[in-house]
């Protein structure tokens, strides 16, 4: 079966926004998805989905539902794009027509997100088998805690954030691989006595 590459698009950042705002988090859209993608790094699908249902705080209202609705879509779309092996990975963040502080500032909130949804599901750095995996975890907490303030407009923060946000986005592709695909492989091979 293969899946239909429209489908694996994340919305835009402010339609998504716009669509969870009902809800009143204290937390932004990037950091919402991150910890969502941390979930789902951490091969803790069902414990993201009771996350989710869990933001809505058994609120029934059609806004509500809306909101619902696109989240789960979000997390489903993530959900495939981390899955498949095609590096098509997204982070929901800003457009590049932002300004630099706000990209810089939803970049680490990802970050942060993230780092929290794995520390929810239980992972930590001793469960990566591999020392490139430990570095990545590591850098992407040092990226949840960036000082985006002391960023000058220019076209050399330019530059490193957009090389930060591709080694993150990759970094959580090598996370995945490190931690569920190595689960995998031993539950599939398994012990006979």
């Amino acid at each position: 079966m293969s899946l239909d590459n429209d489908s694996l698009h994340l919305p835009k950042y402010d339609d998504f926004v716009q669509s969870i705002s009902v809800l009143a988090l204290t937390m932004s859209a990037s950091e919402l998805h991150g910890i969502m993608c941390g979930y789902l790094c951490a091969g803790a699908d069902s414990q993201g989905e009771a996350y989710i249902r869990a933001l809505l705080n058994n609120r029934k209202d059609e806004q509500s539902r809306h909101a619902l609705l696109s989240m789960f879509s979000v997390f489903s779309i993530s959900q495939q794009q981390i899955n498949n092996f095609d590096f098509e990975f997204q982070m929901l963040l800003p457009d590049d027509n932002e300004s630099l502080v706000m990209r810089a500032q939803a970049f680490s909130e990802w970050c942060e997100g993230f780092t929290q949804g794995l520390t929810i599901a239980g992972v930590g750095m001793e469960q990566f088998y591999e020392e490139e995996s430990q570095d990545a975890l590591q850098h992407l907490i040092e990226f949840a805690e960036m000082d985006c303030e002391s960023l000058e407009v220019g076209e050399e923060d330019e530059q490193a954030l957009m090389e930060v946000s591709e080694y993150t986005r990759m970094a959580v592709l090598r996370l995945h691989s490190d931690l569920v695909l190595h689960e995998r492989e031993l539950g599939d091979s398994g012990t006979t006595h």
